[in-house]
């Protein structure tokens, strides 16, 4: 009991951590903790929050309640002290020390794992070491948790943090596109695939990730050692490995950014700057500087192309490469492997005619990533056949022609002895279509034409292990949908050879403009194919639809995990669904060959969704075969001033509850931004509660769920 100073009221105040609901004892690396008061008594407190005597590697955020840094140790630290305010005066309460964990113990290496309860976390990088910019992918998948009901998978239903543990000008940054720009941080990510681009100039550098995973009862977190290496520096390309090229003067080594001991060259061709083969060479164009070309092939096994001088990590003033005719860099031939290559840095000025980045087929590249990349004025901005460990990162396309604007493996799952037939044949050996990502980027469909075939924005045909993350994807044609997520085949009506789209996170996407019936497929590829899709997590993005749009989302998956996502499709007009869960082709049954009927998506969940338009979720086969089976929805906001359904429901087994009822009730979305296109906007300020538990820890801006749960995705 504390006396409110000189108003003589007295409050009853206490004050316990929890995660999840749970009252925490200890406090580890990677959990976020929600310190909520009790107060009986006196006046209205309002809870203030300082942390001191810390350890020195570690930092308390006191919005989100998260504890970040790299342990050093483990031990009881002190202390945290809490404040109490009536308005008038400040009480302090009694401080408390915590004890905080090591992340999981010992050195961080390639993997880790750790236990808590039912929950088995276990983790790995793709690569551990490599040349900056490096790309590195996170993968958690080989997570268990016994805990799980038989129809739920740990991809859906454990929540994964990643800290990346980057401290530099790439992880302190925020991402300039998505659904919540200039606040997604580029060090932190969710999900049980994760992928981070870590770069650095001042020498080779160390990092710590951090990745903590929860079931709502059990939190385990470990850590995983990740090394860049200083590109100028003896593991990159020192000396004479490195080439500066000017098109205005010839460079001088060791000024203006050209990096000591280079060869300096004289010349306005980017083709022939680069020659065929890049082997164990790094390139790098003047800043400002225009360079002319066509199809420049570039060959190579640990290579870089970039940049030199101030626009280094910049948009502004970069090296621009003109081109003209069929293609601007064309990325191997033959039948050659490609490998441990990055561009970065470059402004790619195209015509109608041009394409930017485009692999051919039989060539199959591996560890190449395009970091801070324009495409201007291409129509095809990026293309690859088949291929693995691909990053597109803070990439911006403006628009795009009569083919798809970015098409990620277009040749679909190859059986690498060529066969069509269901496991190969017997030898089920398909080629590597594991991690991919797009990050932070821009891609505007804008300019492609009428037609009556679909043009997508974005187009994955087949992936693995897959991140799409904090980007902006908008404007496909009359047909196509802005982002088109598939399983296809070699032939468009081949058997299925075995291998599935599966274990892929979409997260934080601002996703509208033009498209045909939908505006984001997650789906295969078309009706009479076998084509399967499992294990999709789409969070925290933004849907939003706009005339001449659909503010639609199909998703014809088993094991998808819908979750904390706005669907506005109030814009677009007439009945929209926000997400329709339905059956598009023939889902996998267990058996090779089964009937087209026989199989259908299911246990699919849609949670705390927040929707502006006429119907939110629907279980059904409107357009489509079927409706999706045995799901779950619930805790989903629905608000239209015109009438509609929170929840439609064809389907059978579907668990349907504690959504909005009467749709008609304004929820007062906050719409700070004055357009709803952040998805702050969203945050409503009544007719948000009756929520009931299920497998979402954290609304869309991470804020710990309370046990009081509301609705929609944001609390208010």
């Amino acid at each position: 009991t504390n006396s409110a100073g000189s108003n003589s009221t007295s409050a009853t105040i206490s004050v316990t951590p929890t995660i999840a609901g749970t009252p925490a004892t200890t406090a580890t690396v990677g959990k976020v903790y929600s310190f909520t008061p009790s107060v009986t008594g006196g006046l209205g407190a309002i809870l203030t929050l300082s942390i001191q005597h810390m350890p020195s590697w570690a930092s308390f955020n006191t919005t989100t309640g998260a504890l970040t840094g790299t342990p050093k140790a483990a031990g009881t630290f002190g202390n945290i002290i809490i404040s109490v305010s009536d308005g008038l005066t400040t009480i302090p309460l009694p401080a408390f020390s915590i004890t905080v964990g090591s992340g999981g113990g010992g050195s961080p290496g390639p993997t880790c794992s750790a236990t808590s309860g039912s929950l088995l976390l276990n983790a790995q990088v793709t690569r551990s070491s490599g040349i900056s910019p490096l790309m590195v992918f996170f993968d958690a998948t080989g997570t268990t948790d016994s805990a799980l009901t038989a129809n739920t998978t740990p991809f859906q239903d454990v929540t994964y943090s990643w800290n990346f543990g980057d401290t530099g000008a790439s992880g302190t940054g925020t991402w300039a596109y998505g659904s919540n720009p200039g606040v997604s941080s580029k060090n932190s990510a969710t999900g049980g695939v994760a992928g981070h681009l870590y770069i650095t100039n001042n020498g080779d550098t160390n990092y710590t990730a951090t990745v903590s995973a929860t079931d709502g009862t059990n939190t385990a977190s470990c850590r995983l050692a990740v090394t860049a290496y200083d590109a100028s520096g003896s593991n990159g390309f020192p000396g004479a490995a490195t080439t500066c090229v000017s098109s205005s003067g010839t460079p001088v080594a060791g000024s203006g950014g050209c990096p000591v001991g280079a060869n300096v060259s004289n010349q306005s061709s980017f083709g022939s700057a680069l020659g065929n083969t890049l082997n164990g060479k790094r390139v790098l164009f003047k800043c400002g500087d225009t360079f002319t070309g066509n199809n420049a092939v570039v060959r190579g096994q640990k290579f870089s192309v970039g940049a030199y001088g101030s626009c280094v990590g910049t948009v502004t003033n970069r090296p621009i490469f003109s081109g003209g005719g069929a293609g601007e860099l064309v990325l191997g031939s033959g039948s050659s492997a490609d490998f441990d290559g990055r561009f970065a840095d470059l402004d790619l000025e195209g015509s109608n005619s041009a394409n930017a980045f485009y692999m051919g087929s039989s060539v199959y590249p591996y560890q190449i990533t395009l970091n801070n990349i324009l495409s201007n004025g291409n129509q095809k901005s990026f293309y690859d056949y088949n291929a693995s460990q691909i990053a597109l990162v803070e990439f911006v396309m403006t628009g795009m022609g009569s083919y798809q604007g970015i098409y990620v493996n277009n040749s679909e799952n190859q059986c690498v002895n060529g066969s069509r037939a269901y496991n190969c044949g017997g030898n089920p050996n398909y080629e590597n279509v594991n991690y991919q990502a797009l990050l932070g980027g821009l891609f505007n469909g804008a300019g492609t034409p009428t037609s009556s075939a679909g043009l997508e924005t974005v187009r994955i045909s087949a992936c693995r292990l897959c991140v799409i993350e904090s980007n902006t994807i908008e404007n496909a044609n009359n047909v196509g949908a802005v982002l088109k997520l598939h399983n296809g085949n070699p032939s468009s009506q081949g058997n299925w050879i075995g291998q599935y789209t599966e274990l892929v996170e979409l997260s934080d996407n601002l996703f509208t403009g033009r498209s045909g019936a939908q505006l984001v497929e997650i789906a295969p590829q078309n009706s009479v194919t076998d084509e399967r899709l499992r294990d999709i997590v789409f969070e925290r993005n933004l849907v939003f639809g706009t005339s001449g749009g659909s503010g639609k989302v199909i998703a014809s998956v088993q094991n998808g995990s819908f979750r904390d996502n706005i669907f506005n499709g109030i814009s677009a007009g007439g009945s929209q669904y926000g997400l329709q869960l339905a059956k598009r082709g023939v889902e996998w049954t267990g058996t090779p060959g089964a009937p087209v009927d026989a199989a259908e998506p299911q246990f699919d969940e849609a949670f705390n969704n927040t929707c502006y338009g006429s119907i939110c979720i629907g279980f059904t086969g409107a357009d489509f075969r079927s409706a999706a089976n045995n799901g779950w929805a619930r805790n989903n906001l629905m608000h239209s001033s015109g009438g509609g359904t929170t929840v439609t429901n064809s389907g059978s087994g579907n668990a349907i509850s504690n959504n909005t009822s009467a749709v008609s009730n304004d929820p007062g979305f906050s719409n700070g931004s004055g357009s709803f296109k952040f998805i702050t906007d969203y945050t409503p300020t009544a007719f948000y509660s009756g929520g009931t538990s299920v497998p979402v820890f954290f609304d869309a801006l991470g804020a710990p769920w309370s046990p009081n749960w509301d609705l929609g995705a944001l609390q208010p």
